[in-house]
């Protein structure tokens, strides 16, 4: 039955991330969910960074630029 539960939560996630608008926000979510991923996979201690700080931040692949956002 814990795979139902998973189930059930990820699709909450996702319906919560698509009610999101403010594109700052999404980009916010994303990184922390890479970052979790990226410490799940490396077993490393990555130091957290304020959300307020992620807003300058490029999402990973998008070449550090900012003029894809729209």
């Amino acid at each position: 039955m814990a795979n139902g539960t998973e189930d059930l939560q990820m699709l909450r996630l996702m319906r919560a991330f698509q009610k999101l608008t403010d594109q700052n926000t999404r980009r916010k979510v994303l990184l922390y969910a890479e970052e979790q991923v990226h410490q799940q996979q490396t077993g490393a201690r990555v130091e957290h960074t304020p959300a307020s700080e992620c807003t300058s931040k490029s999402p990973p692949g998008s070449g550090g630029g900012t003029t894809g956002d729209s």
